[in-house]
């Protein structure tokens, strides 16, 4: 299976003072170097952060240097101290501010390149098309271990037609080590997504004879997907110097981010990575969880070899004091008995006396008119298939083309909310973001096991009138105090028919109708604190007779104060989630049934049954006594028509296939509508 690791794969070479020269180091790390940088890989404006700055925005009909930019502490590039740089809108970054070079085009060539400055970091291919496309910076980290991020954010390239790819270049205090990191990708060409790769030049150029490449240059393609996590990033370090014979890196503190206090002492582990020319046999690291009593320990009979990997456990567990949060320090100081200076790297953990199963949240981006979307779905239903740790909601979208006629504003919002541009989407408790047919059953049981920290209680009602209640209690476990958690709850409808249109589909599960309060969720004033429930109520009624939009067009749009397009009422129940809107995490959902009083309350008196039905279908009413009444199937086909008589209609069946049908008729609350099956 597939874990999302994020490595941080540090590439830890000693800080030596006029250093010249470059190594590309020979392992590709995964994740973010230093995991200094957490941030989603969002658009500007699309969930970016904004304590991004930006360096340049396009659109870019031809190439451009930026203005000189500060590098916010002290580097040296080849040995030499540079103090700032420009970017061009083409993918080249230079420390040659004052090169008469004009920027280059974006048809890239193999380094060296009279086309570009010396003193140059390349990504070149890249251009800045869209007005949507942009450079930006952002300083990680304290000193003396910052990282200086420059990112194409949503840049596009030439063989990946109408897509996006995000690419950054890293500058790394103290080692002087520079960073390429491939973070995003999406092709696509002629409204559909497409295999096809870039074509890019990655490397440095320090002088017009002297380069140093990656392999595959001019040809780099970039490997990853659309995750906009560092879950799937990978990066290539260029190095001062020569490769050493002993050097490691450190790529990850390996402890689960929430401890059970009754299971100390626990064993601090990291994951470590063999950057030197011998084999790794011996490794020295210290931690700390209060950053200033360090515990040494050494570890040794390791057989490692060169870009191999090792987990290894420090000899001196760690018992903590208390409940809270702690930030556990790692660092290694020797590699195979030489001494090494290496950055530190931190997690926060935290320590607590309780926690619940998770039940997670799949948000499921999709179209009825999206022929990728058919096998998305197909492989969601193949993945939670006899699982029940999840919630599921479905937003029916309004593209391609005319889109899916159950789209509603309230869709759009979470759309732009996680900055959607493609489906078939899914987000998994607000941040696994990808394709719906990547989703995998191992990829299930991994965010399942992460323990939550807020218990949902709730019940729901459907009553007179089709009005839905709910009534939830949360019970935090530990302390939630960012300023922007919300509580949200979604009317879906189990199984929708009606919105078929162009991808084959002819089902359509757990469709969104309706959120309450809204798209925007309820704000928890203050947070959540820990051992304080928090009782709401949320509540919606419907209004109007149902209509079936013609598109997903916003014009067409169900319009909530007068109409619905919710197919029947006794397919209904309710998804309730907590988020923070600032991470996009969930923090917990959990699905509710909703209880009926009894049909002839909700739909004024009719009783539709057996169900399922053998032979006939029975349909009594209180009100409607000689009402017309119709059976259709899932393609909307009348296959009987008739009227009430005295309050009972009988619907032969024995002729029909096996399936699901639909009883439609007149009452004096409006349209009711039913869902029935027919078996033999």
């Amino acid at each position: 299976m597939k874990r999302i690791l994020l490595s941080i794969f540090a590439l830890a070479a000693a800080a030596l003072s006029a250093q010249s020269g470059y190594y590309l180091s020979p392992c590709a790390g995964t994740g973010n170097p230093g995991n200094l940088n957490a941030d989603p890989e969002y658009p500007v404006g699309g969930g970016l952060p904004a304590t991004w700055s930006t360096v340049m925005s396009g659109a870019k009909t031809s190439p451009e240097w930026s203005a000189a930019q500060a590098i916010p502490f002290g580097f040296q590039f080849n040995g030499s101290d540079v103090s700032s740089f420009k970017v061009s809108s083409t993918g080249v970054l230079t420390f040659d501010i004052n090169s008469s070079v004009a920027a280059p085009a974006a048809a890239n060539e193999a380094l060296p390149s009279a086309n570009i400055p010396d003193q140059s970091v390349c990504v070149w291919g890249l251009t800045l098309n869209a007005s949507g496309d942009y450079i930006v910076s952002k300083t990680f980290g304290t000193a003396p271990n910052r990282q200086l991020w420059v990112m194409y954010a949503s840049a596009t390239e030439a063989n990946i037609g109408t897509g996006w790819s995000y690419m950054s270049i890293v500058l790394e205090e103290s080692s002087n080590n520079i960073y390429v990191v491939d973070q995003r990708v999406q092709c696509v060409k002629n409204g559909a997504q497409c295999t096809d790769k870039t074509k890019l030049t990655v490397g440095l150029q320090i002088d017009g004879s002297t380069a140093i490449s990656h392999a595959s240059s001019p040809a780099f393609a970039c490997s990853n997907n659309n995750d906009p996590t560092p879950a799937d990033n990978r990066y290539f370090a260029f190095m001062p110097g020569t490769q050493p014979v002993n050097a490691a890196a450190a790529t990850s503190v390996n402890m689960a981010p929430y401890l059970k206090l009754s299971e100390a002492p626990f064993t601090v582990k990291v994951d470590v990575v063999n950057q030197g020319s011998a084999s790794l046999s011996s490794v020295d690291f210290e931690y700390s969880t209060d950053g200033t009593n360090w515990v040494a320990g050494t570890v040794s009979g390791l057989s490692v070899a060169t870009c191999a990997s090792s987990s290894i456990s420090h000899p001196t567990a760690w018992t903590p004091a208390a409940v809270g949060t702690y930030t556990v320090s790692v660092r290694l100081t020797k590699v195979n008995g030489t001494d090494v200076t290496a950055p530190t790297l931190t997690k926060t953990v935290q320590v607590v006396d309780q926690f619940v199963k998770r039940k997670i949240l799949n948000e499921v981006f999709t179209s009825s008119t999206c022929g990728p979307c058919k096998a998305g779905n197909a492989n969601y239903l193949t993945v939670i298939d006899g699982r029940t740790d999840h919630s599921t909601i479905k937003y029916q979208v309004w593209w391609p083309g005319i889109g899916d006629p159950y789209c509603t504003d309230e869709i759009r919002t979470r759309t732009s909310f996680y900055g959607i541009n493609s489906v078939p989407r899914m987000e998994v408790d607000g941040g696994w973001d990808q394709n719906a047919s990547s989703f995998t059953k191992a990829l299930y049981d991994d965010f399942s096991a992460k323990p939550a920290f807020v218990e949902i209680s709730a019940t729901a009602s459907l009553t007179w009138k089709n009005q839905i209640t709910a009534d939830i209690t949360l019970n935090p476990l530990v302390d939630f105090t960012g300023s922007n958690i919300r509580l949200f709850a979604a009317i879906v409808e189990g199984m929708t028919y009606w919105n078929v249109k162009t991808n084959g589909e002819t089902e359509f599960e757990d469709v969104m109708k309706k959120m309450m309060p809204d798209a925007n969720g309820m704000l928890l004033t203050g947070g959540l604190a820990k051992g304080t429930p928090v009782t709401k109520q949320l509540s919606y009624a419907f209004v109007g007779n149902y209509r079936l939009p013609l598109d997903g067009t916003q014009a067409q749009h169900i319009k909530h104060a007068s109409e619905n397009s919710v197919e029947t009422w006794d397919d209904l129940k309710v998804v309730i989630f907590v988020q923070d809107m600032t991470t996009k995490e969930v923090l917990q959902s959990e699905t509710i049934e909703l209880a009926m009083t009894s049909v002839e309350d909700v739909d004024a008196g009719v009783h539709v049954f057996p169900n399922p039905a053998n032979e006939v279908i029975f349909v009594r009413s209180k009100d409607a006594l000689n009402a017309g009444i119709e059976l259709t199937n899932v393609q909307g086909q009348v296959v009987y028509s008739g009227s009430m008589s005295n309050g009972v209609c009988q619907i032969p069946t024995q002729a029909l296939a096996e399936g699901m049908y639909v009883v439609r008729m007149a009452t004096a609350n409006g349209v009711h509508s039913s869902k029935v099956m027919v078996r033999h």
